[in-house]
C-alpha cells in the first residue's frame, strides 16, 4: 500500500500547515509551521510501506505557494513539487525503501515575507 499524506496549509504571518497523514487505513492529525525566507518544515515521521511508491499530498487551504517533497533521514528523497493551488492529490515521487522513515518536507520561497 502506498503512503498518503493529506495537508492543510494556511498563511498567517508564517505559512502554517495542518492536516492528516495516512499510514495504511488510519489517519493522524498534525500541524506544521513553514517559516518564511526559504526555510523548511516537516510533517511527523511515518514508516514507508512500499519501496519507491509516490506519496499523495492533498491541500485543502493554501495561503502562499510552497514546495513539497518526501524526505527520509534514513536515506532517500524525492524531487521538489511546486504546490500553487488547493486540491490534489499531488504525487510526490521518491526513492525511499519500505520500512524506512518518511515525511513530507515543505519549503517556503526565498522572497516570502509573510
Amino acid at each position: 500500500m502506498k503512503k498518503k499524506f493529506a495537508v492543510l496549509a494556511l498563511a498567517a504571518g508564517l505559512l502554517a500547515a495542518g492536516g492528516v497523514a495516512q499510514a495504511g487505513t488510519k489517519y493522524d492529525d498534525y500541524d506544521v509551521i513553514v517559516p518564511r525566507f526559504n526555510d523548511n518544515a516537516f510533517t511527523p515521521q511515518q514508516t514507508k510501506s512500499t519501496t519507491s511508491a509516490s506519496a499523495d499530498l492533498k491541500v485543502s487551504i493554501l495561503g502562499k505557494a510552497l514546495d513539497a517533497r518526501v524526505y527520509s533521514y534514513s536515506g532517500g528523497t524525492g524531487p521538489w513539487v511546486r504546490i500553487e493551488t488547493v486540491g490534489g492529490p499531488f504525487k510526490l515521487p521518491n526513492s525511499i525503501k519500505a520500512g524506512k522513515d518518511a515525511r513530507v518536507e515543505f519549503s517556503s520561497d526565498l522572497t516570502q515575507l509573510l
